[in-house]
């Protein structure tokens, strides 16, 4: 009795996993070795196919809907089904796509279709849904500066608001790099990425389900306090002491979190965020704060979103994503944009 007790024991924080697994109703995959100090890679859910059953039947839906449109059109290349699941004057906001179909036919013409449209979708991280809104998460890989030849990983995040049974706006993470030229789409050109300012932000805050409106508060308070208003000292208040963290600049571990939000500047804190908010999407544990910010590219500044992904745990940040590449650092620090 006592070998099996031993054993049960050492099984323990498997099976703690597992349940956190199956209470999250598996929309986060669970983590990668955790190696103290470091950051922790993204990773792809093992059992993408569940994503797609969680929710209300209209939120199925809209996961459906883009799920499908990312394997049939993107990956598959079936560009005559894009009316399927575009308006045809949807509204693009990536400076490096163009707006409506036939423009977005025209732009991915050039790509061939693949022989069968794939089941899945390779790398996906997450697909979680609210009201009218839909986020895909997938795992990006980005090429390790140190290291030819190595990579490692950050997210890459797409938004989708949805009208009358179609996509009708996209934002993504895609951002500028070095030397990356930006098409000239004319008439078709991209919307850039607005955002609400001041009071107007607590109405994003709203959710029909209590729970995910507790959730987008702890978010939204933990941004306006920590990386805006530079009280890492606070951190105890929002920040599980086993933090996990996907951003490859910094350290997991709360110590992690107060050591990477101590390089940003003290400044007063607001009852709204000082940078614009575009959204909050909820669902489950998660929580996507999704922010205005710019690039400049040839001397052309663009308004492009900015995304972080929290997972929540008994009132507590206990996990976080965002699209940051190595040497991205904190907003208001020397060469910094974003980053958590």
């Amino acid at each position: 009795m006592k070998t099996w007790y031993r054993h049960a024991a050492g099984l323990l924080p498997l099976l703690l996993l597992c349940a956190r697994f199956a209470l999250a109703q598996s929309l986060s995959p669970p983590p990668a070795d955790v190696v103290e100090g470091q950051p922790v890679p993204v990773t792809a859910h093992p059992r993408q196919q569940t994503l797609l059953q969680i929710g209300s039947p209209a939120l199925q839906a809209n996961k459906r809907l883009v799920y499908d449109y990312w394997r049939t059109v993107l990956l598959g290349g079936r560009l005559e089904r894009m009316e399927d699941f575009l308006q045809t004057d949807f509204v693009e906001h990536d400076p490096l796509l163009p707006s409506g179909t036939a423009a977005l036919r025209a732009h991915l013409s050039g790509a061939p279709a693949v022989a069968v449209v794939p089941d899945t979708i390779p790398g996906l991280v997450t697909l979680i849904a609210e009201g009218e809104w839909v986020v895909l998460v997938q795992v990006a890989n980005y090429p390790e500066p140190a290291q030819p030849g190595a990579t490692y990983t950050s997210a890459r995040f797409d938004l989708f608001r949805l009208a009358e049974g179609r996509i009708a706006e996209h934002w993504d993470s895609t951002l500028f790099r070095a030397g990356q030229a930006v098409p000239d789409f004319g008439a078709a050109a991209a919307t850039p990425t607005t955002g609400r300012v001041g009071l107007a932000q607590h109405a994003l805050l709203a959710s029909s389900d209590p729970q995910l409106f507790v959730n987008k508060r702890l978010a939204f308070d933990l941004w306006r306090q920590i990386p805006e208003g530079g009280q890492e000292q606070l951190a105890a208040l929002y920040v599980a002491p086993g933090y996990l963290q996907h951003n490859p600049n910094a350290a997991t571990g709360r110590e992690g979190f107060v050591d990477y939000m101590a390089r940003r500047p003290d400044s007063a804190i607001e009852p709204y965020l000082e940078t614009p908010l575009v959204a909050l999407v909820a669902e489950g544990d998660l929580v996507v704060q999704v922010l205005e910010t710019t690039r400049t590219q040839a001397g052309v500044t663009w308004h492009v979103p900015w995304f972080d992904m929290f997972r929540v745990e008994q009132g507590l940040v206990i996990e976080h994503w965002d699209t940051a590449s190595k040497g991205e650092l904190p907003a208001a620090t020397p060469g910094g944009p974003l980053g958590l």
